[in-house]
């Protein structure tokens, strides 16, 4: 009796162990083949959400030169010389949606995740919005904040025409571009510049006449710009800039360098970030 009673104890356990061993067999198996069916449809999803991008690049301006501070009455015995460059980004919001609706248009937008590169790194260098109205001259910025840059958005033409341009604005409809000045600052100070160099301007031309060497000014700027629509979808787009100052002719040493670019490829669209 004894034994039949430990072979029947046996028994129950090595059944309870089969039992909880194919429970967990198959709770493993349909776990993997759920996240494998959730992977495969959110796949799916996203590549047909980006398949004809909501909104894109549609180009981008790049303009390049130079400022000097003279700290000496106009004698060019103690100036501080820094470069900037202004970034215009236009947003194609059309290939899409032809009309204005609710999908293309903005209800907020930021700047995130900036970075930004150069041969010398010990020099001053700042990113932030710059009023649109003052492209193409050197204005002195603040730099970016810890969380990025936040844009108002304007949404109807009473907003425009009380809106304050030196403050950080976009248009709801994409009609105007995302405005962005880079300085590199005081890339030389204290100065001189010889009176056998002829007129000097206060412009592309006075890195030239300081033998200031363009090679060393080039830099990269790498930023994600994160928008919502009026439907309350979110998009991001990363993108990197190369501020190269040099061209076919004399580059910026001629007083200004203009770039313009025309981004082609899905890189440069903006890719639905799915819940």
């Amino acid at each position: 009796m004894k034994k039949r009673k430990i072979n029947t104890v046996a028994i129950l356990l090595i059944n309870i162990g089969l039992l909880i061993f194919s429970f967990f067999i198959y709770k493993y198996i349909f776990e993997v083949e759920t996240l494998k069916r959730t992977y495969a449809e959110e796949t799916t999803k996203f590549i047909e959400e980006n398949e004809n991008p909501v909104f894109k690049i549609g180009q981008i301006i790049l303009y390049s030169s130079a400022f000097a501070n003279d700290n000496s009455n106009g004698d060019l015995k103690d100036i501080d010389i820094s470069q900037f460059t202004d970034i215009e980004i236009y947003i194609d919001n059309k290939s899409k949606v032809e009309e204005i609706t609710a999908e293309n248009t903005i209800n907020e937008m930021y700047i995130s995740n900036i970075k930004i590169e150069s041969t010398k790194e010990d020099e001053e260098k700042i990113f932030n919005y710059k009023n649109p109205q003052k492209c193409g001259k050197y204005v002195d910025l603040s730099n970016w904040e810890a969380d990025g840059i936040l844009f108002n958005i304007i949404r109807t033409n009473e907003e425009n025409e009380s809106a304050n341009y030196d403050q950080n604005i976009f248009f709801t409809d994409c009609s105007n571009p995302i405005s962005l000045g880079y300085i590199n600052r005081n890339i030389l100070e204290g100065c001189e510049v010889s009176k056998d160099v002829g007129t000097v301007n206060f412009d592309g031309t006075i890195l030239k006449s300081a033998g200031i060497d363009v090679e060393d000014l080039k830099t990269k700027i790498s930023f994600s710009i994160n928008i919502t629509n009026n439907y309350n979808e979110k998009f991001v787009c990363n993108l990197d800039l190369d501020v190269d100052l040099e061209s076919d002719d004399e580059g910026i040493y001629s007083g200004y360098l203009i770039k313009m670019l025309n981004p082609e490829g899905d890189k440069y669209n903006f890719i639905k970030v799915l819940d």
